[in-house]
This record gives structure tokens, sequence and C-alpha cells, in this order.
């Protein structure tokens, strides 16, 4: 390790900068052309080596050029670099004096290098070295015609070294605006990469997902929330997403060309686009997507921003609201009907005074109010079990299939043979997730009250008016005296309370749907033998056949 940081320190002492460099280049680019000349003359004419001046001046070039590339630069004062512009004018005097070779014009290197690299003042000297030069070359040689070559000369180096130093100077200036241009942009660029910072960790702080899509289908950026409810993977998030989108909860998956992402891949826009997510971490997941055209600006083309709120929370919030409104409509209708029914035969006996009689009539009045309040709310909370006004046309035997599909694990389990039966479609207008929640409930209470070794049979019959659909147990059984209450809120038999679990609920709001939904509810059961559930469903218009084929 010391060796290797002493050889970096001589490195970087050695290491020239670049004027030196520049005085390298240059001074053997001159020692080239010198080499050259003299291999020249002394093919062409040899007798020129026999003077002394034109031998010591190319050897001083030689001289000079070792010089050059020994000294150590980097250790000196830049303005000592200018020693070898001098001396090399000096040495090409004297291999320019007394001969009609025109040597003069290797003054160019040292003059277009000082011009270059030094100001004004070190130019004027160098030009005044070689008028010198050329003053005493005209004093050895007076005439017109050398007076004359020697202004030429002197006027055309000065010349070369204004336009190199002009040049230079141009050069630098745009270097330095090429420096701050340079400076502004990377400010610029570090400015705009920390907004993006900043816009990232902020869409990445809420709870919404937010992907952006251009117009040709590329993903351009999703931030954390979209990733972890669609399962994507945060390194690449264009790799296939883990979560899957149904049309309800345990319904049927959402078909590729009706799923919200693929629909803004097409440039669609809407609004509030409500679907189940099922994510790998095994939860259902109710999402509201919104996507919204974006215009282009600047260089960002226009593209599609796909927004999606879970809103999971408020969908079972909305849906306790609307079971305990149910529940509060029916709980209320018994005491209020005991209430008009107690009032009508009190104001029938005439021995009540009319004080006592005024009193029957109010309490009648009020309790019929509160009766047609009540029927209000219940009719509401039939209204929510809908879902909506407009009903899909669905095939009932695919809910069906998929209910007891769901099931299987939980009869296995229990030692229970769980069949069903539906050999055609069941086409009705209905809310597909309320008539899910309907199956789910009959098959669920079928299974949990059948023992070890028993069976349940489910039956799907198509008829020309109706659709039926018809649970058969070998289950407990219910009580004859306990069957005209069992879809009463909270009630359960004992029989019920020692076998399983419950609330005394799922009846009741299974009934409520099926109301809803214009249809009917039946059971018929007999203790220790089993019970028959029947639901009985106006026919839709719609036709699944071939989806229903596919599903069997």
């Amino acid at each position: 390790m010391a060796s290797g940081g002493l050889a970096k320190e001589a490195f970087a002492v050695r290491a020239p900068d670049p004027r030196t460099r520049s005085v390298w280049l240059t001074q053997l680019v001159l020692a080239a052309s010198v080499v050259i000349i003299n291999l020249l003359v002394l093919a062409l004419q040899p007798a020129v080596f026999i003077r002394w001046n034109y031998g010591v001046g190319a050897a001083l070039v030689v001289a000079i050029t070792l010089a050059a590339l020994a000294i150590p630069w980097g250790r000196l004062p830049p303005i000592w670099v200018l020693a070898v512009p001098f001396a090399d004018a000096i040495a090409i005097a004297l291999i320019a004096a007394t001969t009609d070779l025109r040597f003069g014009y290797l003054w160019v290197f040292p003059v277009m290098w000082v011009g270059m690299h030094f100001g004004l003042i070190a130019l004027t000297a160098m030009l005044g070295i070689i008028g010198i030069a050329l003053l005493i070359e005209t004093a050895m040689d007076p005439g017109a015609e050398t007076a004359l070559r020697v202004i030429i000369v002197l006027l055309s180096l000065t010349f070369i070294g204004i336009t190199s130093h002009l040049a230079l100077r141009r050069t630098r200036s745009l270097r330095r605006l090429l420096g701050r241009q340079a400076k502004r942009l990377t400010v610029t660029a570090r400015r705009r990469s920390a907004a993006e910072r900043r816009t990232a960790e902020i869409l990445n702080g809420i709870d919404t997902g937010i992907a952006r899509i251009a117009d040709d289908g590329r993903v351009l950026a999703v931030n954390d929330a979209y990733s972890r409810l669609y399962g994507l993977d945060p390194r690449d998030p264009l790799l296939p997403a883990r979560s899957v989108e149904y049309t309800g909860m345990r319904g049927m998956p959402v078909p590729l060309a009706d799923r919200p992402f693929t629909r803004a891949l097409h440039g669609e826009t809407f609004t509030d686009a409500s679907v189940w997510l099922f994510t790998p971490e095994g939860e259902w997941r109710t999402l509201s997507v919104t996507a919204k055209r974006l215009g282009a600006h600047g260089e960002e083309g226009a593209g599609i921003l796909l927004v999606v709120h879970d809103v999971t929370a408020i969908t079972y919030a909305q849906r306790e609201r609307e079971r305990l409104t149910a529940m509060a409509s029916h709980e209320l209708k018994h005491p209020l009907t005991v209430m008009i029914g107690n009032a009508e035969l009190a104001l029938e006996v005439d021995e009540l005074t009319p004080r006592t009689r005024g009193r029957f009539e109010a309490i009648l009045h009020a309790s019929e109010r509160m009766l047609e309040m009540t029927n209000s709310m219940l009719s509401a909370s039939r209204k929510d079990y809908s879902g909506r006004d407009d009903f899909d046309h669905i095939d009932l035997r695919s809910i069906v299939l998929d209910s007891v599909a769901s099931f299987h694990p939980t009869a296995s389990a229990n030692d229970v043979e769980l069949d069903v039966q539906a050999a055609e479609p069941l086409p009705v207008t209905a809310d597909g997730f309320r008539l899910r929640q309907v199956i789910d409930n009959l098959v669920s209470n079928a299974i949990k009250y059948t023992p070890a070794d028993g069976h349940v049979r489910i039956i799907g019959e198509a008829g020309s008016e109706t659709m039926t659909i018809t649970i058969i147990d070998t289950g407990i059984g219910i009580r004859s005296s306990d069957l005209p209450h069992v879809m009463t809120p909270y009630f359960r038999s004992a029989h019920a309370r020692e076998t399983a679990t419950g609330t005394g609920l799922g009846l009741g709001i299974t009934r409520e749907i099926v109301t809803a939904h214009g249809g009917t509810l039946t059971i018929d059961s007999e203790e220790g033998v089993g019970t028959t559930v029947t639901v009985c469903l106006p026919r839709g218009a719609g036709d699944t056949d071939t989806h229903a084929e596919r599903r069997v």
C-alpha cells in the first residue's frame, strides 16, 4: 500500500498541467520540423552545415527540446515556461542567419505558442526579439530588398501572433460561457431531480394507488401504494401483478379487457369503477378506480393517470349500516305490531271512559306512524341489499358452482359429501354479489349442521318463469316449534347452539336479499332427518350459456 501511495504521489508530481503538455507538443513539432529540414539540407545543400550559426542553431533546438522534456514544469511557476519559446526564437535566428533558404518561417511556432498561451506583453517581447534578429541580419546584408523582406516577415509574424491571441481569447471566453451554462444546467438538473424525488416521496407516502400510463401503452411510473395493492415487484413494476381482480367478493374474475388497467391502456377514461381485489396475502379489498387524461406539457406527452382508492373499510361500514338498519327494522316491527293489536283490542271494549279511549287512540296512532317509519327503513335496506336499481344479466348456475367449489375443503374436513346438480344455465337479472351471499349462507349452514358422513345436495332447475335452487342436507334438522322463528334475527334453537356457533342473523338477511330480488325462500325440515331450503327467483333475460358451459 505504501509503495502504491508513493507511486501515485510521484505520478501526481510528474503529471504535467495542460500548459506543460502544450509546451511538449509544440516543442516536439518544432524539433521534428528542424530534423526533417536538416535531412533535406544534408541531402540537397550539404554546404549549409559548414556555417557555424546553422549548426549551433539546430543543436540548440535539439537541446531545448530535451530540456523541455526533462524539466519538471509542475514544480516551477508557469511564467518560467516562456523560456522555451524565447530560446527557440534565438535558435531559429541562428539557423536563418546568413542563408537564402528562408528558415525564418520557423518563427511561426514560438509566435503562435506565445500568442495562444500568454498575454500581449509576452507576444510583444517575442516579436521584439525576432525584430532584433532581423535588424542584425539587415545590418549584415544592407539593401532595399533585405529591408522589405524583414518588414514583411515581421508584419506577417505580428498578424499571426495577434490572430492566435484573439482566437485563444475567443476560445477561452466560449469555454467560460460553456462552463457557466454547464453549471446552470447542472444546478437545474439537480433541482429537478430533487423535485422529482420529493414528488415521489409524497406520492409514495399516500394510501392512494397512482399509475401513470403513456398514450403508447408504456407504464411511466407507479407509487408504492399501487404496487402494494396489486402485488407488483417494486424493482420491476412491469412484471405481472400477483393480485387478482374480481367482479365481487369470491365472485368471477374480471375479464382482461374489462380490467381498469387494460381500459386505461386503451385510452379510456372512467370514474369510480368498482372492483374487488384478492391480494397475495389472502385479503379481499374493494377498490374504486378512476382514469383521468393528462395533457401534454413540454417534452412530456399526453397520457392517462390511474387513481386507485382502497374503499374496503367504507364498504364494510356501509354493509354494517345496512345490516343494522335491517335488524333494527325487524326488531321494531314485532313489538309495534303487538302494541297496535292490543290497542285495537282495547278500543273494542265499550266500557272504556272517554279519557282512557283517547289515550289508547293516541297509542294506536303513534304506533302506526312508527310502524310506517319502520317499513320505510326496511324498504330502504332492501334496496341497499340489492346494491343498485339496475341488475345485471347473470347465470345463477355459475354462482352456485363457484360457491360449492369454495366450500369443498370445509365439507371434506367435516366428512360431509357435497354434491351439485345443475345441468343447464339459470339466467336471472340480479345482483350477483348478493346472490352469492345467499348461496354462501345456505351452503355454509347446510355443511355446519350436517354431522360426519352426511350429505349435502344442491339442485338447480330452470323453469319457464322462475329459477329454483334447492339445498337438501341430512343434518340435525329443525323442530316444528322452532321452524317459524328461524328467520327471526338472533334466534337460534337449543340444538343449533349445542351443535355449532353462530349469531342467528344469516337466514334473516338471506330472506331479505331474496325478497328484494322479487323471489321467495322457503324452509322444510324434520328434526333428526334434515332440512330442505328452496330459493325461487324470477327468470332473467340474459343468456350465459357459453360461460356456464365453461364453468362446468
